[in-house]
């Protein structure tokens, strides 16, 4: 017959009109056109014959039979397939032979899957009537991979020689025979025992000597083989959590998610009562009562509904057969309200309710229908498993060819585990907890934090016996390794710091480690590396819990969760998914979270008290549990699905799961960088792999080609000023001595004789000398070193400046010719006075309102300053920058708050200061360009230098003194902290008081004060003294009785016009040391109203300047002192502009 038979005859195809399919997949009979009629068009997943008169289903095509009456479907179909290739029948396929007799079809014709008897690489033994082939790992591995379960039937393995052989077929280490804990799963272990066990509990099965733990009784799992520790358990009531359901008898607590979820969890089947009628697929039919019945069912004559709505009268009124039926694409079944169309499975109706459309049902739930990946097809789909994955029976789920092990300990045991056998041996035993593990599969060697001897230790995993120690002294709270750039990254939740040191055979020196992070890590807990993309993410467990991300180099750095954390204690990476899991022990649940931050879910996994390690891998998710003293495993997407992998005595902590697939082979782009020390991976360029950087040990610094790492020149030392003594340390005791210490490192303190209150300091190399400017004197001394043997220390050589009433706030040596720059409060201007015969000069005059720190770089003939100046009408802050005798002034920085501590690159090419209101170290060029910003992490910054390429600076935190330390590429790094009061920090070394100018020789030619720039210099008449020619002085005339002369000698005026509040001289000295008007809020005699330590306040070196003409002010007095002339108020303010306190002096004349 060939009416409806899919293929036209009639010349208007009217003999494939009005037809019913059979084949409830197939296109409806409207995709067959006459001959004469528009172009043959096809529904998705068919494709048109080459006479277009019918429709083909793609996967017929070149299956070897002829579909098309002109056999168009079999053209074409050779392919040329490589020599490692699998070529399908029809000849129009290449597969892999991995593919070839997996269980899985992957030729349209199947031919991949037949005549599966003989052996391909892979395939080991076959099964399910010859339909799938699995490899040798699967047979007796604990897991049915055959439907048939032929790959678990007689099995006998080979244990190894320290391995005792379970009657079950299990392999655990003959250690942990006879120990009184169940190790096999048939308890075979525990049998035959010359003499029982010790059971540390006292507790053990009646029937046998298996020792057992107070959790494990009555804990829903049988440990004795009679299953006597779960009878006669009283029942108590659960506490359910949020996002918790309790079940009816309030003896079980579910997660929320679990109820109405058409599986039964709660003992009693409780969670699936009461739930809402569920809808049915479309393909079947739904019941009054809620069943869904297969279609073919309903008005059969027998009643299927629990309700009877299948059957009545309606069935024979209005059935199929009626003239109103619907038209269906599939098919029309009657039922007792009316005739419907439904479709075969894999559609879904319409809202025409005729028409059927092909289900996408890889977008539906994608993990409840493959584990992996879906590849969705015209009324079906088929799952397929990522590389290195073989699909199960189930045709779902995917599973590895080796078998994944799993690395744990527990209390102090090291156990390597078996995840689908159970094999279990015994790494490693230690005295204390074991906390921390991870390993490297290309190298087969595990690394474990040892808490014994504060080192990190590593063992191989086929011959136990090789081990080492990788890094001793090391406190630690979690390790991670690296197993691209082979290194071994850390986490000290005591101080905030990430570290890394590279891995080695051998035991590596302590000090040949780095600080990856340092800064605003407040306790970090854990670490999870990501070595493939060069990323790194770590948990903070502080006062704000959060899990943070960044390069592996430090770079990058952002919150990926904030919200929802109260204590993750462990990270994990799901490689396949790319999301991250933690555990958070306080909240009792496992959270997981994409990389972006993005689509975050909670496991709120039932009746887990304590979860401590996490660990994910394929389709499950490990943890381990410290109350419940367990491992366990679920399905990482439901939290269903537990199982129990290991009970050992004690408390189990950290956990991986190992496999090859978890550390893929990726080459390292550190083979190609050649770092001279450490190679740390960074994040991934454009989706590409890993980057690299080099970085330095502590104690080195990264040179500027940023591949080789130095020691700093040997004579490099800073000096630590505090109130009377100076402290000199090497840079090179960083290497010897290390870093982060608690204490200052061996220096050499030299008094300050003389001094009383020191402020500020500068240091000629040459001449030995100290310029200590004295607070408490109103002073600058100079100090010499002493050349005795006998006599070690600083010799006073006379001040240099004597100011009285008044405060150096800036000073810096020009130690070419030895003369000092300096401004002081009521001085603000920059002035030069000379050593050799005491004679001063004014630069850049009326400008500056208090000027606050100089720097000096005498070859090139710069100098730089930071101050606050009037600039159109307002005040303002500058960094500026000016030849040494005063002229060719330019601005460089108007954007910090309150610069100070400025000092030239060796060079003369860079200039650095310290931002004291916004805690930063900033950077530019003389010529204005290339500006740079530091942080420096916490604490307030209180002074900074820079030597060489190296930045360092001091920080005040709860009166803790801190010396930090970076070269601009690496991370910060604190070099050690000290209750020592520090006032300022300068460094030195034989090279960075180096080169000549025009004044190096016989002064310049200049009589009294020669000051260079750049390719020459001026000479400078001292005050009093005007210029008789470019190198010559001679003194003024006294001033006419009734005036006076002005600082610098310039001009003679009134003594009426002195402090009348009109400047008169060009020095403006004439509205200078002034008797000063303050209103106080408080008396004389009231304390300081704030404790320094509590309020973090900080007693500046250098005074802060402040305008009393210009700027009002008000403050809480601290102390008083009085002498015959003078009035010195100590007072205690707040900036408006910052939070942060000052303590200001100020010396007041007495009427």
């Amino acid at each position: 017959m060939e009416v409806c038979d899919g293929r036209a005859h009639c010349p208007d195809g009217s003999d494939e009109t009005q037809c019913q399919s059979a084949d409830p997949a197939a296109p409806p009979s409207s995709n067959v056109p006459s001959a004469r009629s528009a172009p043959l068009r096809c529904h998705k997943g068919f494709k048109p014959c080459k006479d277009g008169l019918e429709c083909v289903m793609y996967n017929h095509l070149c299956d070897g039979e002829r579909d098309c009456q002109d056999g168009s479907d079999e053209e074409g179909c050779s392919a040329q397939c490589k020599a490692d290739e699998f070529q399908c029948n029809h000849g129009n396929r290449c597969i892999p032979p991995e593919k070839v007799c997996d269980g899985q079809y992957d030729c349209q014709d199947r031919s991949d899957e037949m005549d599966c008897s003989r052996l391909i690489e892979g395939c080991h033994q076959r099964c399910d009537n010859n339909t799938r082939c699995i490899p040798e790992t699967f047979l007796c591995d604990g897991e049915r991979d055959c439907a048939d379960g032929s790959d678990e039937e007689k099995c006998l393995v080979a244990c190894a020689i320290n391995q005792y052989r379970c009657l079950s077929g299990q392999c655990v280490s003959e250690a942990m025979r006879c120990d009184g804990y169940a190790d096999c799963s048939d308890h075979s272990d525990e049998v035959h025992c010359t003499r029982p066990p010790r059971c540390p509990t006292q507790l053990q099965c009646p029937n046998s000597h298996v020792c057992l733990q107070k959790e494990w009784l009555c804990d829903g799992e049988d440990d004795c083989k009679d299953g006597s520790d779960e009878k006669n358990c009283m029942s108590s009531t659960a506490k359910c959590r949020e996002y918790q359901w309790q079940c009816g008898d309030s003896s079980q607590c579910i997660p929320l998610s679990w109820r109405c979820d058409g599986k039964r969890d709660c003992h009693n089947g409780m969670d699936e009562g009461k739930c809402s009628q569920r809808k049915c697929p479309s393909q079947l039919y739904q019941c009054g009562s809620g069943e869904c019945v297969d279609p073919r069912l309903v008005c059969n004559g027998f009643t299927n509904c629990a309700d009877s709505s299948d059957e009545g009268a309606g069935c024979a009124r209005r059935n199929c057969s009626s003239p109103s039926a619907p038209r269906c694409d599939h098919h029309c079944v009657s039922t007792p309200n009316e005739a419907r169309c439904y479709c075969a499975e894999g559609f879904t109706l319409k809202s025409s309710g005729v028409s059927c459309v092909d289900i996408d049902e890889c977008n539906a739930v994608p993990h409840d229908v493959c584990k992996h990946t879906c590849l969705n097809s015209y009324g079906s789909y088929v799952c397929q498993c990522l590389p290195g994955f073989y699909l199960e029976p189930d045709k779902k789920s995917c599973k590895t060819k080796d078998e994944p092990l799993l690395l744990a300990s527990v209390q102090s045991e090291l156990l390597l585990l078996g995840v689908h056998s159970g094999t279990l041996r015994l790494l490693s035993s230690a005295n204390r907890p074991v906390f921390s593990l991870d390993y490297h599969w290309a190298q087969q060697r595990v690394y474990w934090l040892s808490p014994d001897y504060q080192s990190i230790r590593w063992a191989d995993m086929k011959n136990s016996d090789n081990k080492g120690t990788l890094i001793k002294g090391v406190k630690s709270d979690f390790i991670a390794v690296d197993w691209i750039g082979k290194n071994l990254y850390w986490v000290d939740g005591l101080v905030g710091q990430i570290l890394t040191v590279k891995l080695s055979d051998n035991t590596v020196r302590s000090q040949d480690y780095t600080v990856v992070l340092g800064e605003d890590l407040e306790q970090p807990s854990s670490l999870v590396l990501l070595p493939h993309i060069g990323m790194m993410l770590w948990s903070e467990i502080g006062s704000t819990p959060q899990i943070e991300q960044s390069g592996m180099d430090g770079s990058k750095r952002k919150v990926v969760v904030s919200r929802g954390l109260s204590w993750p204690v462990s990270l994990s990476y799901d490689l396949l998914d790319n999301r991250v899991y933690w555990a958070d022990e306080k909240l009792h649940c496992i959270g997981s979270v994409s990389l972006d931050g993005d689509n975050v879910k909670i496991l709120q996994l039932a009746e887990t008290p304590s979860p401590f390690s996490v660990a994910v891998f394929n389709d499950r998710v490990f943890w381990s549990d410290t109350k419940r003293r367990t491992i366990r495993s679920a399905d990482k997407n439901t939290g269903k699905d537990q199982k129990v992998l290991l009970k050992r005595p004690g408390q189990p902590f950290g956990l991986k799961l190992m496999h090859t697939l978890s550390q893929p082979a990726i080459s390292s782009p550190c083979d190609q960088l050649h770092c001279s020390h450490l190679c740390l991976l960074a994040p991934a360029m454009r989706s590409k792999g890993p980057t690299a950087v080099c970085r330095c040990p502590k104690g080195l610094l990264l040179s500027k080609d940023k591949i080789t790492c130095s020691l700093p020149v040997d004579s490099t030392f800073i000096l630590l000023l505090s109130r009377t003594t100076v402290y000199q340390i090497h840079l090179y005791s960083m290497r010897h001595a290390g870093v982060a210490l608690k204490k200052m490192p061996d220096s050499r303190a030299l008094a300050l004789p003389g001094v009383t209150e020191a402020s500020g300091l500068d240091v000629s190399i040459q001449g030995l000398s100290l310029y200590v400017a004295d607070a408490g004197q109103g002073s600058v001394d100079v100090l010499e070193l002493s050349s005795s043997r006998l006599r070690q220390g600083l010799i006073p050589s006379g001040q240099i400046l004597k100011l009285g009433d008044d405060l150096v706030t800036a000073l810096a040596v020009d130690w070419v010719t030895s003369s000092l720059y300096w401004s002081s409060i009521a001085r603000p201007d920059l002035h030069v006075t000379s050593r050799r015969d005491g004679y001063t000069t004014s630069l850049l005059q009326g400008s500056l309102k208090g000027t606050t720190s100089i720097a000096l770089h005498p070859p090139s003939g710069q100098l730089c300053y930071t101050a606050e100046v009037m600039a159109g009408g307002k005040n303002q802050i500058e960094v500026n920058c000016a030849w040494m005798d005063g002229r060719n002034k330019v601005v460089l920085w108007r954007k910090s708050s309150i610069p100070t501590s400025l000092v030239f690159s060796n060079q003369g090419t860079m200039i650095y200061w310290a931002d004291t209101g916004e805690g930063v170290i900033s950077s530019i060029s003389v010529d204005g360009t290339g500006y740079k910003q530091y942080n420096t992490g916490p604490g307030l910054l209180i002074s900074f230098t820079h030597t060489e390429n190296i930045l360092l600076w001091v920080t005040l935190d709860n009166d803790v003194t801190k010396l930090w330390f970076s070269d601009g590429l690496q991370p910060n790094q604190l070099w050690f902290e000290t209750k020592t009061s520090v006032v300022e920090v300068k460094a030195y070394s034989n090279d960075s008081q180096s080169g000549t100018n025009s004044c190096s020789n016989n002064n310049g030619g200049c009589v009294h004060l020669c000051l260079p720039y750049p390719g020459g210099r001026t000479c400078k008449c001292g005050r009093g003294f005007y210029a008789v020619d470019a190198t010559s002085c001679a003194p003024f005339s006294n001033c006419p009785t009734g005036e006076e002369s002005c600082f610098d000698g310039s001009k003679c005026i009134s003594s009426s016009k002195f402090c009348d509040g009109h400047i008169d001289c060009p020095d403006q000295s004439d509205e200078q040391d002034c008797d000063i008007s303050i209103r106080m809020n408080s008396d004389l005699n009231s304390p300081c109203l704030f404790p320094l330590s509590s309020q973090g306040c900080v007693l500046f070196s250098r005074q802060t300047y402040l305008s009393q003409t210009h700027r009002p002010w008000s403050g809480s007095l601290c102390s008083a002192t009085s002498s015959p002339n003078l009035l010195t108020l100590t007072v205690f303010s707040c900036s408006s502009a910052y939070v942060w306190y000052t303590m200001h002096s100020f010396a007041i004349k007495k009427a």
